[in-house]
This record gives structure tokens, C-alpha cells and sequence, in this order.
């Protein structure tokens, strides 16, 4: 008996933070047969964020998505999803990583997020966290993303306009060609 090929779900789920979360969730998808690819969650002011990949055979992937009230009722997150097809890596592409801390303040990720999309590079996951400061308790934002860069984008340049961006808005800044995808 031949097997289905592998498909793709995203999952996202918003809703109150509670213990058993993720336990509940894991164990739906488990159930009916699917596997979780990637995954982020997060707790925010009491409210609890999940960004999904899931894979599996296309019957356990329907399964999942006229479950979705289930899910709810299970754990009370609103879920949505939406299928997907498997990303496919391009060849023209760098994968690299930037990293930038600075005394918090507004717009950072604009700045950084209008400069790429200016040069076309896509932003393949962004995370940022505030944090306080060990000795004064200054919050202290921090932002790692990691980039997709047209292979024909000058790195130097590239470079160059995120150190300027970061001497103007006091911002450090670490860019880097990541060797592995």
C-alpha cells in the first residue's frame, strides 16, 4: 500500500495563557498523524502565540483543519490554517542572519525591515525582545532575523547601510553569511 506524499499545514493559534498548552495541541496532531516541522510559541502578557508547520498525509492535514473547533474547545485558542507547499530553497539566495541591541525605542524594525525590503531581501523569520538592563533596568531591545540575500545584493553595501543605519539610531549591529540553510 503506497503511502501519500508529505503536505504542509500552517497553524496559528492565539488565546490565555494557561499550563498544558502545547501538551494539548502536540497530542491532537500526534492523533491524527502529523508531525510538527517548525514551530514558535510564545507567552505575551498572559496571552499564549503558536505559529505552526505541521506535515503529513493530506487526510490527516483535512483532519486537522475541520478540527480546529475541537482544538478550541480543548484549549481555548482561536486556530486558523492554511495549507501550504513545501518551500522550495532557492539557489540565488544567501542565508544570513542580522543581530542588532540598542537602548529600546520606537520604530528599530522599521528601519531595518524598510532597508531590506528596498533591496528586496526577504526577512525568512524576525524575533525581538526587550529586556531589562542587569544594573540600571533600562530596557534593552534586541532584534535577531534571519535573511534571504539575492545573490546579486553587494554584501559590502548591504553592510555598510545597516552600520549606518545603526550609527544614527545608536543601535549595534552584527551582520553575517550563514554557511548551512
Amino acid at each position: 500500500m503506497a503511502t501519500e506524499p508529505k503536505e504542509y499545514l500552517v497553524i496559528t493559534a492565539v488565546g490565555p495563557d494557561r499550563v498544558g498548552l502545547v501538551e494539548k495541541i502536540t497530542q491532537f496532531l500526534l492523533e491524527v498523524g502529523c508531525n510538527i516541522e517548525d514551530s514558535k510559541m510564545a507567552a505575551f502578557c498572559g496571552e499564549f502565540a503558536i505559529i505552526l508547520l505541521v506535515s503529513g498525509e493530506a487526510s490527516g492535514l483535512d483532519k486537522v483543519s475541520s478540527s480546529l473547533d475541537v482544538l478550541k474547545e480543548r484549549t481555548g485558542l482561536d486556530f486558523h490554517s492554511k495549507r501550504t507547499s513545501p518551500k522550495s530553497v532557492a539557489d540565488s539566495a544567501l542565508p544570513c542572519r542580522l543581530q542588532a541591541s540598542c537602548l529600546d525605542h520606537p520604530g528599530v524594525v522599521h528601519k531595518f525591515s524598510a532597508a531590506l525590503s528596498r533591496r528586496g531581501i526577504n526577512i525568512e523569520s524576525l524575533e525581538t525582545t526587550t529586556q531589562a538592563a542587569p544594573m540600571s533596568g533600562t530596557p534593552i531591545f534586541q532584534l535577531e532575523a534571519r535573511l534571504s540575500v539575492p545573490r546579486q545584493i553587494n554584501l559590502h553595501d548591504l553592510r555598510k547601510e545597516l552600520e549606518e543605519i545603526g550609527m544614527r539610531e545608536n543601535i549595534d549591529i552584527e551582520f553575517s553569511v550563514l554557511t548551512k540553510r
